[in-house]
């Protein structure tokens, strides 16, 4: 069929079309053959589901249908908003934070250190330290090396 009045004969029959509409609808049925057709195959259509007895499902189908609705995963919207709630939010801009400053932090990083000595590393991990020897002139590892055995010539 393909009548402009198609689209609405189901709302016609429903009862749901605003009164100048259904006029219109009403006048057109007495001149179309197709529409007037569809119209009575939904009016029986809907009296023939009438006509049906009430479905009630059983306790354990009930069940079982609710138990595959609550294992479906949740939609995209659903997950995002519990993912922004603020008990996750919170804690993730606070290690969004930390990352942030550590990037900073190991930007600021002397020059010329050896990261795979591991003395080297951890002389870095004391960045006061660090500074204080940027500041006198230290910037090798032999330097640093020297710095940090120093100790042992002094108790001699």
């Amino acid at each position: 069929m393909s009548c402009a009045f198609e689209e609405e004969l189901t709302a016609y029959v429903d009862g749901e079309l605003p009164s100048a509409r259904r006029t219109e609808v009403e006048a057109h049925l007495g001149t179309c053959a197709e529409c007037r057709s569809t119209e009575t195959l939904l009016r029986h259509t809907l009296a023939s589901l009438a006509a049906l007895p009430e479905f009630k499902p059983s306790a354990d189908t009930r069940r079982a249908v609710l138990a595959k609705v609550d294992a479906l995963p949740l939609p995209l919207r659903e997950r995002l908003k519990a993912l922004l709630r603020p008990s996750v939010l919170m804690p993730s801009l606070g290690l969004a934070a930390v990352v942030g400053l550590a990037v900073v932090y190991t930007g600021s990083e002397p020059q010329g250190l050896d990261v795979t000595d591991a003395g080297a590393l951890e002389l870095a991990a004391n960045l006061e330290l660090v500074e204080d020897y940027d500041i006198v002139g230290l910037d090798s590892s032999e330097d640093l090396e020297v710095i940090e055995h120093l100790h042992e010539l002094e108790v001699q």
